[in-house]
């Protein structure tokens, strides 16, 4: 059975076909428990055919049928992890479920977490216990926490479809006083990850629910995954009112709807991850470690700037500007939201520490880990500088373990290069212990949280072992981004605002999301005549031009420009665009506008002067080429154009004399051979001309040839038989 199928019938509402699927299969399944709810929704949905067969009209049949398509769809996620479980033993999802079957119950684990939580808590706050008791007991129950914790995430990863019991059992966990905000964290990835595998309406309304905890690890994890499930699963749980209910609470939250922007943002700022690292690779690090190299060697001794350039070296090194732009680039890529340090971190991803699933959603902490390798830290001098790195670092948690298990691989000489590191960078009069409780009492931001979970997710779904069996929703958000038109859901919660609308249609702009970006604002741009709508404008022209739409485009453009005049950016897009539609008369128009700004660019007379060559108006192009002449003497394609020009204006002679004044090498440019063949073949000299190009023939001639006189007959300056003949000749290779 194709379960996408069965979900896609039910989307539609397509209970005939439907129907059979599912009670045919929850027999096979065997499962008593979805047999018997699927035959209850049967005996319901007889009863509706039923009535209406009777001719009886019922006003609650729709809203019925549709509480039976939702509730089916639910009935065919839990078939399918079933079937799942059954079939693919190779699975490391049915491998860790099968793991598990000597735990009771979801709320066993919880119990267990809550009291060696509590245990701990009081073993470290027992005055009386000699030390290396406390050390032996935190020992052991570190590692018991460690074991609840990964049964934990573990169970509710690949947990069934939520009851109210179990539920109850995920409030009373994120509401304990025992239970640490590290542990919650990693709950709410286990809750959001459970969620991507199938859908769970309890699930997602718990998500929902917990955007309203005060600890931010909790709230920002569960918005981000409420809002990455709501995203994918939308078509299997817009029927359901109690989510919709609950989702627009929050309509006038202006907290929420600002979190919710900057959670898109940051979800769709992950798709450019491979761009960014492409750009880290390939230009920004080797740029910075030339630099580095470049001052090491400055350092060892005096360098000969002559000597320096005859070897081949940039001279732009021998000072710290192109190294300082580079690293402001890197810094820039940075406060966006990118993930600039995916692919260093990236191959750091071996250690035994992500064999655990689990533990690529660990929150950072040093404090109470079990894991021998950082235990090393927990002690004396090295911990501090440890910690003095890592809070203030931009690393996201995962990363942070890479980078611990690399400096206990390093050892000592780790520990003399961060001591020396962090020495140089202390502020005078402060010592490492101020600095170490200055760190302390910096609580991480609401943004600092998202972005690094955010990290975490994507480096899961992309370097983890097997990852090739999950299913990667941030491959879907690269095919279809979040944003407020996702879903009218989404739209009707989200429009509101309009100021944070339009930043984020300018950021998905800015990451090339042109088509989101458009969808937002071809809705702010709902007046053609408001001046402070202008710059929409031109950004809808923009997206439209990324898009290939050119009608649009130019439309876009006309209205910006209508709206607020004399924008050289809106007027240089617009020329360039007409000229390139083939609307000459509009092109030339615009260009002769872009000259009242800047009558003296070069770029604009020729644009001008070209758009008024195609429209037939020579004369007025003119004047345009002789002020481009002036301005550049030395340029050939300006002569070119203008001794073509002054052809076509029947100024022969000039056009003759002008090509005549050109060096031996700029005259066997094959564009001004053909105008001079042109001019002598206008002249009554078809063999001179005619001799003139035989021996320089070539397809790039023969094209500009053509089109040169077909620009002449149809200017009724020569007749269409004699251009025929002349082109045949050389075609022929007449002697």
């Amino acid at each position: 059975m194709d379960y996408t199928d069965i979900q896609t019938k039910l989307n539609t509402q397509n209970l005939a076909d439907t129907f059979p699927l599912l009670r045919k299969k929850s027999a096979e399944m065997g499962n008593w428990e979805l047999t018997e709810e699927v035959e209850s929704l049967w005996t319901t949905y007889q009863q509706m055919l039923q009535f209406m067969l009777k001719g009886m009209n019922d006003d609650q049949s729709e809203r019925i049928r549709t509480n039976i398509c939702r509730q089916l769809g639910f009935v065919a996620s839990r078939l399918e992890r079933l079937e799942r479980l059954r079939n693919n033993t190779s699975e490391k999802y049915v491998s860790v479920r099968k793991s598990l079957k000597n735990i009771p119950s979801f709320e066993s684990i919880v119990n267990q977490l809550e009291t060696v939580s509590s245990e701990i808590d009081e073993v470290a706050h027992d005055e009386l216990l000699r030390e290396s008791i406390r050390q032996h007991r935190m020992e052991s129950l570190t590692e018991q926490r460690e074991t609840a914790l990964l049964n934990l995430f573990n169970w509710t990863w690949t947990s069934e479809v939520w009851q109210n019991v179990d539920t109850d059992v995920a409030n009373r966990l994120i509401f304990s006083d025992s239970i640490k905000t590290n542990d919650k964290a990693v709950f709410i990835s286990a809750v959001t990850l459970s969620l991507l595998e199938f859908a769970d309406m309890a699930k997602l309304l718990f998500l929902l629910d917990c955007y309203l905890v005060e600890e931010d690890q909790v709230s920002m994890r569960a918005l981000t995954g409420f809002l990455l499930a709501f995203h994918l699963h939308f078509d299997r749980v817009r029927g359901n009112q109690e989510l919709k209910n609950r989702l627009f609470i929050y309509r006038d939250d202006a907290s929420f709807i600002h979190d919710m922007y900057a959670t898109m943002m940051q979800l769709q700022m992950s798709c450019t991850t491979d761009s960014v690292t492409s750009r880290m690779r390939n230009d920004i690090m080797p740029a910075l470690m030339k630099g580095v190299m470049v001052k090491r060697k400055s350092k060892e001794k005096d360098l000969d700037p002559d000597a320096f350039i005859e070897h081949g070296e940039n001279p732009e090194w021998m000072n710290d500007e192109h190294m300082n732009k580079k690293m402001h680039e890197m810094a820039e890529m940075q406060l966006d939201g990118a993930d600039i340090y995916y692919g260093t971190f990236s191959m750091m991803k071996g250690y035994s520490f992500f064999n655990q699933m689990p533990h690529w959603f660990y929150p950072f902490s040093l404090s109470d880990s079990h894991m021998p390798e950082l235990k090393t830290f927990t002690n004396g001098k090295v911990n501090k500088l440890i910690r003095l790195i890592l809070n203030g670092s931009p690393f996201c948690n995962s990363d942070k373990y890479s980078l611990c298990f690399t400096f206990n691989n390093l050892g000592s000489m780790a520990e003399d290069a961060i001591e020396a590191q962090i020495a140089s960078q202390i502020p005078d009069g402060m010592d490492m212990d101020e600095l170490s409780e200055s760190e302390e009492l910096q609580k991480p931001q609401k943004a600092d949280i998202r972005r690094h979970y955010v990290f975490d997710l994507y480096r899961f779904y992309y370097s983890y072992p097997y990852k090739q069996q999950f299913y990667n929703p941030f491959a879907q958000l690269k095919e279809h981004p979040v944003t407020p038109f996702s879903n009218p859901w989404l739209e009707k919660l989200l429009v509101d605002d309009k100021e944070e609308l339009a930043q984020y249609a300018d950021f998905l702009m800015r990451k090339e999301f042109y088509q989101a970006a458009l969808d937002i604002f071809s809705t702010l741009a709902d007046n053609e005549f408001d001046v402070s709508l202008a710059s929409i404008w031109q950004k809808m022209g923009f997206c439209h031009q990324k898009l290939g739409h050119t009608t649009e485009t130019i439309h876009a453009y006309t209205v910006a420009n209508n709206i607020k005049p004399n924008s050289k950016w809106t007027l240089s897009h617009l020329a360039s665009l007409c000229y390139a539609a083939g609307q000459m008369e509009e092109a030339a128009k615009h260009y002769q506008e872009l000259l009242q700004i800047n009558p003296d660019s070069q770029k604009f007379l020729l644009g001008a002067a070209q758009a008024l060559m195609h429209s037939h108006r020579h004369q007025d192009a003119l004047p345009l080429l002789h002020k481009a002449s002036y301005l550049d003497e030395n340029s050939l394609h300006v002569k070119q154009l203008l001794a073509w020009c002054l052809t076509l204006c029947g100024d022969r002679e000039a056009a003759a004399k002008l090509i005549l004044s050109l060096s031996a090498d700029d005259a066997v440019n094959p564009e001004i051979n053909v105008i001079f063949t042109l001019i002598m073949l206008l002249d009554g000299q078809p063999n001179e001309a005619y001799q003139r190009l035989r021996h320089s023939m070539n397809d790039e001639t023969l094209t500009t040839l053509r089109q040169h006189l077909h620009t002449l007959v149809n200017l009724k300056m020569m007749k269409r038989n004699a251009a025929t003949l002349f082109m045949d000749a050389l075609i022929l290779h007449i002697n």
